[in-house]
């Protein structure tokens, strides 16, 4: 596994344990993704839903507009030809095809404005068609009407027909039914990467401070020493443990404590170089894995960071020191002998009065 490298936009995330855990990044993406198909997927479904049913009203108004314009077609025939008054049914379908017509104003180019425009213009012709008739009531007038009225009822009720066949209920279904095929497939993907992901956060970071767990210090230790043992590389760690931290713990809390220990892994982890492998190796203890870095470099290390944090006023306890432990790899070295060594020398910093460097032991 090739450790991850830090970056100041990857840390920051990190830092914001409100949205995210440690590699919030990722974790991050993931929920975006997945909110965004999700978001998507409602959006277009209750887009089509309501284009649909946009549709169907718009083609329910005008079907209605038109069978009122045909009845009025017939009633004012039957009126003109029995000699009776017809300006009272012309009227009423000049203002009611009026206000559909505004209404439909907006929809220029949809097929019910287009219906619409139709039965506008069929009705303008056929009152030129009553109009000669008044003046010249034969018959021949009268089965210019009579064929007009026929001729509009036929278009009609062919495009109610075409219009019923094209916008049929089973085809908004399949075409629903299409977009969760797609869609769906998508999220169950992104569903399962954040899970994977979420599950290596899990496994392999320390959730209070964002650095590697113990878990993944001997990991990464078993992955330096042999390439170092491949490549004849110097391989050295610096164990490093709080002077006194149960004090804090007692005095302070434990909330307080685990503030401290956080900034303290923030602060280190912005001060060592990119190619050192920091962890969190148990309660107060860290180790940084030092790769092509020899005993002395090690050293020169390890007191940059005991100055760094002896230094450093912490929020709310004040300044605190450590304690580190020097090695370098020796050859059969395994994870376990080499973090051995180095507690050790830990150990002796501790009972030789903390807040030092020990890179021997009593037998060296």
């Amino acid at each position: 596994m090739r450790p991850l490298k830090r970056n100041k936009i990857y840390k920051t995330i990190c830092s914001l344990k409100k949205y995210t855990s440690k590699g919030g990044f990722p974790l991050v993406i993931h929920k975006i993704f997945i909110t965004t198909i999700l978001i998507l997927f409602v959006a277009i479904h209750l887009m089509l839903s309501v284009n649909y049913i946009k549709s169907i009203t718009a083609h329910d108004a005008s079907t209605v507009a038109a069978l009122f314009v045909h009845g009025e077609m017939q009633r004012s025939m039957s009126l003109i030809v029995n000699k009776k008054s017809y300006e009272h049914a012309i009227r009423q379908a000049d203002l009611f095809l009026e206000r559909v017509v505004d209404r439909f104003k907006t929809q220029l180019n949809s097929d019910a404005y287009i219906q619409i425009h139709w039965i506008d213009t069929q009705w303008k012709y056929y009152k030129t068609l009553l109009d000669k008739y008044d003046d010249t009531p034969d018959e021949m007038n009268h089965k210019k009407m009579e064929s007009h009225c026929d001729r509009y009822w036929k278009t009609l009720t062919q495009v109610i027909d075409n219009h019923s066949q094209g916008h049929s209920f089973s085809q908004m279904i399949a075409t629903h039914s299409l977009i969760t095929l797609i869609f769906i497939p998508l999220i169950f993907l992104f569903i399962r990467r954040y899970v994977a992901t979420n599950n290596d956060l899990t496994k392999n970071y320390d959730p209070l401070t964002h650095i590697y767990n113990s878990r993944m210090f001997y990991r990464l230790v078993a992955q330096e020493l042999a390439k170092s043992e491949r490549y004849d590389r110097s391989l050295s760690i610096v164990v490093f443990d709080v002077d006194f931290f149960r004090r804090i713990n007692d005095f302070f809390g434990h909330k307080v404590g685990d503030d401290a220990l956080e900034q303290l892994a923030s602060l280190v982890d912005q001060n060592i170089r990119k190619s050192d492998l920091f962890c969190r190796v148990g309660g107060e203890e860290f180790a940084v894995i030092a790769s092509e870095t020899d005993l002395q470099q090690a050293i020169v290390l390890s007191e940059k960071i005991r100055k760094l944090i002896s230094g450093h006023t912490f929020k709310t306890v004040g300044r605190i020191t450590v304690s580190l432990g020097v090695v370098h790899a020796k050859d059969n070295d395994t994870p376990e002998t080499l973090y051995k060594r180095a507690n050790e020398r830990l150990q002796i910093a501790k009972t030789k009065g903390r807040n030092r460097t020990i890179a021997k032991d009593h037998s060296e």
